[in-house]
């Protein structure tokens, strides 16, 4: 008798009861009510898809992808996050996760999706499809050695994340938002993500609650506490926010933040926070950098990517006398760049700078690097020392951190 041949589709609600069962099979601690919710009541649900391997009809492979739209700068990008890869143990190590994934960058490509990312504890199973690693720095503090940083005029109150007030979207925009690489929050987004989050055990905040900094009875400062998802025994501190020159009501913020965690028993204490943080800063002399290598990124169009950072090139190719040519070169996708005082094109020219980019290389870049020489230095570029130069001009520096609790 022939063996059955795997088909591979996207999942539609029919499906959705063997998809939990796989997923809760695989992380028993999650209860199946929360791995429902995630899939029911996120923000963008109408976005997100799931794709599945079936042999003889059965599920045995499964892969969900949603949507989160991401600003850097004055660009708006769109971002697939991935989560629940599983195989069923008994189909294992027959390439039916490779076949989800590869399916899913279809669709991907065909939705005008930019890049996707994941975090995950077998990156060398996600290098095999042209993935590649995001390195992100980590801060952890023990909870004992922590002192007391804020001027303490500045009342403190918790808020259910089910009633949180219009003001804490107003603080985010103007704190995270001002950030150079921040998630898209509409007004729709803060109406159904407490649904969402409300009792998750992977993405929700530790205990539904905000803490929060007041002053003349409106909150100027908002926080959370999430349970680590890097490292055991720690809580981590997560959208610390505040209103432009309300710097000194975020350390009363953090203050109320150490002593939940402390109380809560989280030890150390993470700082889920970019590394420009006032929070990162002041703590650095305690703190435990980690560099932490389980981020995945998939860059799905480059083309497409680099049309819709245009503005941003086009402002930091200003002062560029030119014309500057650099092709990027990758993997996942190839486009040149054309810049001459602010004029900035994307074509296909194979005239331009070559610079040959691995899949993490081309995400750094994207996405967050320091300079084109630490690429190379990573092994990650392969390019002339004047295109180092031309490509430290033309793409912004930023931290690659800018992953919020509910990132993916």
């Amino acid at each position: 008798m022939a063996a059955a041949y795997p088909v591979v589709r996207a999942l539609t609600e029919s499906d959705i009861s063997a998809a939990l069962d796989l997923i809760t099979a695989q992380w028993p601690d999650i209860p199946r009510v929360c791995q429902e919710r995630m899939i029911r009541q996120d923000p963008w649900a109408d976005q997100q898809r799931a794709f599945g391997v079936f042999l003889d009809n059965r599920l045995v492979a499964h892969a969900r992808f949603h949507h989160r739209p991401v600003r850097i700068g004055r660009a708006s990008l769109n971002m697939i996050g991935v989560c629940e890869v599983v195989t069923h143990p008994d189909y294992r190590r027959r390439g039916l996760g490779h076949r989800v994934l590869r399916a899913a960058i279809d669709w991907m490509q065909s939705a005008g999706q930019h890049f996707a990312v994941l975090y995950t504890d077998v990156p060398d199973f996600y290098a095999g499809v042209r993935w590649g690693c995001l390195a992100e720095d980590f801060y952890y503090v023990p909870a004992g050695s922590v002192p007391k940083l804020g001027p303490g005029r500045f009342p403190i109150t918790h808020i259910p994340i089910a009633e949180a007030p219009d003001s804490l979207a107003r603080i985010f925009e103007e704190s995270c938002g001002r950030h150079p690489i921040s998630l898209l929050r509409t007004p729709a987004y803060w109406r159904s993500w407490p649904r969402w989050a409300a009792g998750n055990l992977w993405f929700g905040l530790l205990d539904d609650l905000w803490t929060a900094a007041c002053e003349d009875n409106r909150i100027v400062a908002y926080g959370g506490i999430q349970r680590s998802l890097r490292r055991d025994g720690s809580l981590a501190i997560v959208e610390a926010c505040c209103l432009p020159g309300r710097e000194d009501a975020l350390l009363d913020l953090h203050d109320a933040l150490i002593a939940r965690c402390r109380q809560a028993g989280g030890d150390p204490i993470e700082l889920n926070l970019p590394s420009d943080h006032l929070f990162v800063s002041k703590l650095a002399p305690l703190a435990e950098r980690t560099l932490n290598r389980n981020a995945m990124v998939r860059v799905v169009d480059l083309p497409g990517l680099l049309h819709a950072l245009q503005s941003e090139i086009e402002q930091r190719s200003a002062h560029v006398s030119g014309p500057a040519r650099v092709r990027l070169e990758s993997p996942v996708g190839s486009a040149a760049i054309s810049a001459k005082r602010g004029e900035v094109s994307i074509n296909d020219s194979p005239d331009a700078s070559r610079a040959d980019f691995t899949p993490a290389g081309l995400g750094s870049l994207l996405l967050g690097y320091r300079s084109a020489a630490d690429l190379s230095v990573a092994g990650d570029i392969e390019a002339a020392p004047a295109t180092f130069e031309l490509l430290d001009i033309l793409f912004p520096h930023l931290h690659s951190h800018y992953w919020q609790m509910d990132h993916f």
